[in-house]
Order: structure tokens, then sequence, then C-alpha cells
């Protein structure tokens, strides 16, 4: 049986390899709805490559059974993260990649507040004090200028959808927290890209772009809708995972280090300006980070396993 504290520990490398990924995704969403496509078509054209694999590799590699064994939290987890991801796909053609992960750090805050409630996790003083630094350094990266206006150049809309998405990805996340202790990672990120494929493709038919829906590959968008299908999947595998080996406060915190790689995405493809206070924020994230990850005694309060 893998140590408590090591297991712990693989789940929050995961997270972070998820994390990277999630970024890497987000900059391919970004180019493409910049280039012209809805976020309907985004969703269809991110999930549905990886459907293809996912069941090849559960029914003909694995010869695993599809049914899963609680089909309810299964749904339960596609319905929050189909709101999650078309929330978000809508928001961050707006938003620059750092505003936009600045907005979805009030995730792991949310699921620090319902987890005690909804999953019977313990709060441990260490959460709070790095979820106090990582927002600290989330202000910095939010407002460089530290002037109230700088907060308002954050367009309201987009900003609104971006939370609603961090409360969605919340509540996804602590199902799939519930959810790991009865299927397999590949069975449920399977579900959700069955589910979202399916939902992209109805709201593309009923918005009329049915009909081009392929016409918007060409050679200028291949290389984003590749990375696009590749870093997803890669992102929910590794989540998924890594939500079977922590508790969730802890897991969900890791995604404060999107901040840096979202600070540097931001400068090297779409010239924004960082401050020095934007680089003293995406360190505070990352300490946040590190306190957690090397913090070996509170670390599961709810075994993988149990109900």
């Amino acid at each position: 049986m893998v140590p408590v504290v090591a297991q712990t520990r693989r789940g929050l490398l995961l997270m972070l390899l998820a994390t990277a990924a999630f970024v890497g995704m987000s900059v391919c969403v970004k180019s493409l709805r910049e280039a012209g496509m809805s976020t309907a078509e985004v969703i269809f054209f991110r999930m549905t490559p990886g459907l293809v694999w996912l069941w090849f590799e559960l029914r003909v590699h694995r010869k695993l059974e599809l049914r899963p064994h609680r089909r309810d939290l299964v749904y339960l987890r596609s319905l929050f993260g189909i709101g999650a991801m078309a929330t978000n796909f809508y928001a961050v053609q707006t938003l620059t990649l750092v505003q936009h992960n600045v907005l979805s750090l009030l995730q792991p805050v949310f699921i620090a507040l319902l987890a005690p409630l909804l999953l019977r996790e313990r709060m441990h003083a260490v959460v709070l004090a790095a979820l106090v630094l990582a927002g600290g350094g989330a202000l910095l990266v939010l407002d460089p200028g530290a002037a109230p206006a700088g907060l308002g150049a954050v367009p309201l809309v987009p900003a609104c959808l971006g939370v609603a998405s961090a409360l969605f990805s919340a509540f996804a996340h602590m199902t799939i927290r519930r959810t790991a202790a009865h299927e397999s990672p590949e069975l449920v990120v399977f579900y959700f890209a069955l589910h979202a494929s399916l939902f992209g493709l109805v709201w593309s038919a009923a918005s009329g772009g049915l009909g081009h829906l392929f016409d918007l590959v060409s050679s200028a968008t291949l290389a984003a809708l590749v990375g696009l299908a590749l870093f997803g999947v890669l992102g929910q595998i590794a989540m998924t995972r890594a939500y079977g080996h922590a508790p969730a406060t802890l897991v969900a915190i890791v995604a404060y280090v999107g901040i840096p790689f979202s600070l540097l995405a931001d400068i090297l493809l779409w010239d924004a300006h960082a401050g020095v206070s934007a680089l003293v924020g995406a360190l505070l994230m990352v300490a946040a980070g590190l306190l957690l990850s090397r913090w070996p005694r509170p670390l599961v309060a709810v075994q993988p396993g149990q109900p």
C-alpha cells in the first residue's frame, strides 16, 4: 500500500501537470475564439477527438465495461463540467489569460469553503494560510498598479462569467473527488467528453452553425485544434487521477501555479505588459503551492476508496 504522504504528493504533482495542460488549452481556446470560432464549436472540437481515443483505451485496450457504477455522480460531474467549460470559453476571448486565471482562482476558495460541508474534509490552518498567500498574489496580478482603476479594467460580463465558471468547476471537482472512489479516471473523462461533445453539437445546430462546422478547420487553426484536444485530454486525466490521491482542498489550490504559466503566455504570445507587482504576485502563488506540497501532516481527511 502506498504511504499516505507519498500518495498525496503524487496527487499534487498530477494536478501540477493538469494545470500546465489546462493553460496550454486556454492558449488554444483564446486563439480559436480570436479566429472566429463560437463557444459551441470550441467545445465540440475540444472534446470529440479525445472521445475516440478514450473509447479505444477503455474498450479495446483495457476491455473495460463502459457502464458506470455510480451513474448519478458521473452524470453530475458532466453537468457541472459543461457549465464550467461553456462560461470559461466565452470569457477567455475578452480577458487576458492572466485575468482569466485570476478569476478562476475563486474555484479553490469555493472548494475550501464547501468541501468541509459536502465532502467532510477537515479545514486545516495551512490551507487557510496558503489561500491568503495566493489570494494576495492574485490581487497583485489582477491589479499591477494597485489602483482601483486597474480592477475596473476587467470587463464586467466576462468577469461574471469567469466567477460562474469557477463555481461550476468547484462543484465538478468535488464531484470528481466522490466519483474517484467508484470509477476509473478514464471512464469519468469518457462520459464527460461524450456529454460535452453532444452538447456542443446540439448547441451548434441550434445556432445554425452545424452546416459549416468543419469549414473552420484550416491551416491557420489546425495546430490550435490539435493542441486543444491533446492538452484537454491530458489535463482531464491528470486532474481526475489527482483527486483520487489527495483531498479536494489540497489538489485544487495547485491551480494557483497556473498564474505564472498564464502570465508567461500573455507576455510571449500577446505581448501583454507585466509589472513588478504582477511578477511578485505570481511568486506568491508559487510559494502557496510549495507550502502545501511540503506540508506532510494534514494531508488526507477522506481516504480514496471511502464513500
